[in-house]
């Protein structure tokens, strides 16, 4: 109903509006038209008069017909300018009627709120003694219950956030211990087979995840078998390096390993071997002797004992 009555006051002031400007221009048009028809009409009287003159005065008649013709031109072209200006009077009288047409709209419209409102107070008149009151007042009751609920669960929510926030930050700075200085053993025997190759590691798996040389990034699972197994042998290689520096020195066992890998990648390899195997026990076990041929490093050789000697 409030709405509808704002409406109706904003119909009735564009209404009036209309009604005013379009009299104004009806008024104006007339003043218009009203001076140029008495300008001409002087005009044309002053032209009888002095053709019925003749030759007398005709100086003093020339100037009053100057003067007349100035005036003449002077309302044709105030005329011509409030013409100019002038709103359309169609236009003018179309705008007059939507603004009659929303009027009236409006008011039909509070007829038909007056009229459910009538109906809505019966509504409320009838029931009133179905205990609305009782219902409202346990509404209120159970909304104030899970207002509280909410509350509950809601610091819960910030509670968790807060630990979710601490965990990430935790396996953040555990991740950066853990890796930094894996990376910083690793690197140079990345060098050994790329140059300025880089590893990267997937954050949840702790796992590598990518080889990136050359400006790209390769993941593990589309390198080629030799290359995975290059990179498996040389993660051994630095964590076996870094668990020695913490004092927790490990053997690196390798058995068959390098079956993918060719001469030159071998070799580059061998080199990795033997730059760790400073302060690391490595072991290789292999039946490709040719193959392991220029590895170096002390070769066992096993052999049965002489059941000839002595018992």
């Amino acid at each position: 109903l409030g709405e509808a009555k704002n409406n109706l006051d904003d119909a009735q002031i564009r209404l009036d509006l209309a009604s005013q400007k379009l009299s104004s221009s009806q008024k104006e048009a007339g003043i218009s038209i009203a001076n140029e028809f008495n300008a001409q009409e002087r005009y044309d009287r002053a032209r009888v008069a002095f053709e019925k003159l003749g030759e007398q005065n005709e100086d003093v008649l020339a100037e009053d017909l100057n003067r007349t013709s100035e005036a003449l031109r002077a309302a044709k072209a105030v005329h011509t300018q409030k013409s100019g200006a002038a709103p359309d009077l169609a236009s003018a009288a179309a705008a007059l009627k939507r603004a009659q047409s929303v009027f009236d709209g409006a008011r039909d419209r509070i007829t038909e709120l007056g009229t459910d409102i009538v109906r809505l107070d019966e509504r409320i008149d009838s029931g009133s003694g179905n205990a609305v009151e009782e219902r409202l007042a346990e509404t209120e009751q159970e909304l104030e219950a899970a207002e509280g609920e909410l509350a509950l669960i809601g610091r819960e929510v910030d509670v968790l956030k807060k630990l979710k926030m601490v965990l990430e930050e935790a396996r953040t700075d555990a991740r950066e211990r853990y890796f930094e200085p894996v990376a910083a053993e690793l690197k140079p025997l990345l060098n050994l087979l790329w140059p300025d190759a880089e590893l990267s590691w997937g954050d949840k798996t702790l796992l590598p995840e990518a080889l990136i040389r050359d400006g790209q990034e390769e993941p593990v699972e589309v390198l080629s078998g030799g290359t995975q197994e290059q990179l498996a042998l040389l993660v051994r290689l630095a964590f076996a390096r870094m668990l020695a520096k913490a004092g927790q020195h490990a053997p690196v066992i390798l058995d068959d390993a390098l079956v993918f890998s060719d001469d030159d990648r071998i070799e580059r390899m061998f080199n990795a071997l033997h730059r760790q195997a400073n302060d690391l026990q490595i072991v290789v076990f292999s039946c490709r002797q040719r193959a392991f041929r220029d590895l170096g490093g002390h070769v066992l050789d096993l052999s049965a004992p002489d059941t000839l000697g002595p018992a």
